[in-house]
């Protein structure tokens, strides 16, 4: 049976789910874990072969895992949640936020958005599919590599590495369903246009995946909070500080 792990650090206060993204784990929320700590309890999940969640046997959708976020929540009696998603992890809490809205206290969206891939877009899916099937090192080397900018990959090297290492453990079928599950997601904002918890987009000025321009006619179209971070698409680990100070719910 398909489950994703999770890791839950209950402090008996509000409670954050963190959804990291694609070709990461949730140990990128290390840099900011302590300080969220200090106010608020933690849920932290691992997307389907990331991490030490085991690769699932078929493909999947986005509303099956918020189906399956929803089954955590009710097994650890909770009731309520702050959702942070960063990239396919920001997609993932949007379908969450449309299975269970009323589970919503606010959404943030990390270098994310709402809507689905663009015609575009999804060719360069398809052409990912094509190149991880032959040549998985040298996809997952290009792949983290666009996305940080030239200076950060100076500049953060250590860090980029571990998260080379790490997307090397995770299989090749896993990659390929990730990429179909992004490539095949519902736009989410018609749903989220008459929501009425507050969704904020925390977004890079140097992201080359999500571009500034796509995140500003969401947010527009939303009525949503902006933070505009001077970094690439990878926040949360080059600029956690800034990422944190800019997340509204955190008080």
């Amino acid at each position: 049976m398909n489950r994703l792990h999770y890791t839950f650090i209950n402090n008996h206060q509000p409670v954050v789910l963190l959804i990291h993204g694609f070709l990461g784990s949730m140990e990128q929320w290390n840099y900011i874990e302590q300080d969220l700590l200090k106010a608020y309890s933690l849920l932290k999940i691992d997307l389907p072969g990331h991490g030490l969640t085991a690769e699932f046997k078929e493909d999947y959708t986005l509303e099956e895992l918020g189906l399956m976020i929803d089954q955590i929540l009710i097994t650890e009696r909770i009731e309520k949640i702050h959702v942070v998603g960063h990239s396919m992890g920001g997609y993932l809490a949007c379908a969450f936020a449309k299975v269970q809205p009323e589970k919503i206290s606010s959404l943030t969206l990390i270098n994310s958005i709402a809507s689905n891939d663009t015609k575009q877009r999804k060719l360069l899916r398809d052409r990912s599919i094509l190149l991880i099937e032959k040549h998985q090192a040298a996809y997952i080397s290009m792949a983290i590599g666009n996305l940080f900018t030239e200076e950060e990959r100076t500049l953060y090297k250590t860090r980029i590495a571990l998260m080379k290492q790490q997307a090397d453990q995770i299989s090749i079928k896993s990659i390929v369903q990730a990429l179909k599950c992004m490539r095949d997601r519902a736009n989410y904002l018609p749903f989220l246009k008459g929501i009425d918890f507050s969704i904020t987009y925390i977004y890079g000025e140097q992201d080359k995946i999500v571009t500034m321009e796509l995140v500003e006619k969401e947010q527009i179209h939303l009525g949503a909070k902006a933070k505009l971070i001077d970094n690439g698409h990878m926040s949360l680990l080059i600029n956690p500080l800034n990422l944190l100070k800019n997340m509204c719910f955190v008080e």
